[in-house]
């Protein structure tokens, strides 16, 4: 592989640990949806994921985690809960969320510098995470009431009002996975793979040793 295509992959991805962490956040992020809340609705891993990426991995994974999740997630949904939809439909609700979960990760990014693997900082993003819940949720209920509510006559009063106890449900999903899949990676990170390669790079030197004849 071409050394500058080399070095934009490593400068993208990052080192080792952040590469492992954001495999991880992926993972955890799909198949902890798939396998206990895939009947569940707006009670989800994906928002928790893209933010903890976003705010403490940032680079490639901002937009990598997001993507790649929902890439594995949405086929599923799709012969679920959406299977009564025709593809239009499915491909224009798509659109909203996958708009939705990057305007989490970016704005998460944008917070980056003041996010550290720490306790506060997932007391930081556990707050932020109810605006930004109730945010993505309205912006998701645009597209609902153009590509459905709409042709059937409902108006998007009547979507925020049906949308309610969905915006709880996930309120309350976004309160306990930021928080829970936040810790898990600070203990991943700090306890596990304590800081790494920058310090392992090269050792000091032992002034009191003397220099080898040559």
């Amino acid at each position: 592989m071409n050394a500058r295509w080399r070095a934009a992959i490593q400068r993208g991805l990052g080192d080792r640990k952040t590469r492992t962490i954001g495999v991880l956040l992926i993972l955890v992020g799909a198949f902890v949806k798939l396998i206990f809340l895939r009947n569940t609705a707006n009670f989800e891993t994906i928002f928790a994921v893209t933010l903890i990426a976003g705010s403490m991995l940032g680079r490639w994974w901002t937009v990598l985690v997001p993507m790649a999740t929902l890439a594995i997630v949405e086929p599923f949904l799709w012969g679920g809960p959406y299977a009564l939809y025709g593809s239009t439909i499915i491909l224009g609700l798509t659109f909203f969320m996958v708009t939705g979960f990057l305007f989490v990760g970016l704005l998460g990014r944008s917070i980056k510098p003041r996010v550290l693997f720490r306790v506060k900082s997932v007391a930081l993003l556990t707050t932020l995470s109810i605006p930004l819940t109730i945010a993505y949720d309205l912006w998701t209920d645009v597209g609902e009431y153009y590509l459905i509510a709409q042709p059937m006559g409902l108006t998007f009063v009547n979507v925020l009002e049906l949308q309610v106890p969905f915006t709880a449900y996930h309120l309350l999903s976004s309160l306990i996975f930021v928080p829970l899949i936040g810790m898990g990676m600070l203990y991943l990170s700090a306890v596990v793979w304590p800081t790494t390669e920058e310090s392992s790079a090269k050792e000091p030197s032992d002034p009191a040793k003397p220099a080898s004849d040559p």
